[in-house]
């Protein structure tokens, strides 16, 4: 489940020190966040190979920023899209901590979703690409052709999963 928090209200002006309200849980940068930035920037040096770096995304935690259409339902939720330098696609703006959410993102989008890398590429929009930590050294871009490239390689290896564990299913070790 993904968790809105609203960094007006739950943090300072950007010293990265939380500030919890009373009734309010204090937020919690996504689990690996370090691991994820070390394999952007060995993805980038050629340590790492694109699917290593591709499976460290899927696995790891993001932080979508953007904003509540009404502000009583959070499933009213709009991201932040951002255009790209590098090329004509939108991205959807995503970070690994919100010390790398810079203070003009944050005013213009004041809440923050954290979910997981896969389940954050599949609610991307056919058309869009995904950025994460825009603007950083640890940032990264992938445009709409290969965030939907990735989106399909999961649907195609979860489905090969379950072929293979019904196959399996179906075979009884006791009868060769």
């Amino acid at each position: 489940m993904a968790e809105n928090t609203d960094s007006n209200s739950t943090q300072d002006s950007g010293s990265g020190q939380d500030a919890a309200l009373p009734g309010q849980a204090r937020y919690q940068d996504p689990e690996g966040a370090a691991a994820l930035e070390e394999a952007i920037v060995a993805g980038k040096e050629g340590r790492i190979s694109s699917q290593e770096l591709v499976a460290r995304i899927c696995e790891s935690e993001l932080l979508s920023v953007g904003r509540l259409l009404d502000e009583q339902d959070p499933a009213s939720f709009q991201a932040l899209v951002l255009k790209s330098p590098e090329g004509d696609a939108a991205v959807a703006a995503t970070f690994t901590t919100a010390d790398r959410v810079p203070q003009q993102l944050r005013d213009t989008a004041p809440v923050m979703v954290k979910a997981g890398g896969e389940a954050t590429l599949r609610s991307i929009a056919q058309g869009y690409g995904l950025a994460i930590n825009p603007g950083s050294d640890m940032g990264l871009e992938l445009g709409p052709e290969g965030v939907a490239a990735i989106v399909a390689a999961y649907d195609q290896a979860a489905a090969n999963a379950a072929a293979a564990g019904g196959t399996a299913a179906n075979e009884d070790p006791q009868a060769q």
